[in-house]
């Protein structure tokens, strides 16, 4: 009966989560330190989400993935982004960032990592 219920709640789950979809145009302020690493590099942010989705070993995923830290930059409690283009279908979003604190406007971020709790989403209405 436990293995019911559980198999009930698993199955429920999967059919009410819903995927999130986000637009050119969509503000974001991060809650937290650290709460999304935003790339540099377009490449970067690619070979990211490539290894993500076929990586079959660690070592693999570590060869494949590595992205050099001064290319990275982590967003801090208060910073300010706006999706600006899509490529890959909506899987890596060019965006632009809104901080004292950072030198470079144009960044790149996964999609994936949007969907983070210690981000609060603001859409601009058309």
């Amino acid at each position: 009966m436990k293995y019911f219920i559980t198999l009930i709640l698993a199955a429920s789950s999967l059919l009410m989560s819903e995927d999130t979809i986000f637009h050119e145009g969509d503000r974001f302020e991060a809650r937290k330190y650290k709460a999304i690493t935003l790339y540099f590099y377009r490449s970067d942010a690619t070979r990211l989400d490539t290894a993500r989705d076929f990586a079959f070993s660690l070592d693999d995923f570590i060869f494949y993935a590595s992205v050099d830290k001064r290319d990275l930059y982590n967003i801090r409690r208060g910073d300010i982004f706006e999706i600006v283009d899509s490529f890959k279908d909506g899987d890596i979003f060019q965006v632009n960032l809104d901080s004292k604190k950072s030198k470079r406007e144009k960044y790149f971020v996964l999609s994936k990592d949007l969907d983070n709790r210690f981000l609060v989403r603001n859409t601009k209405e058309s």
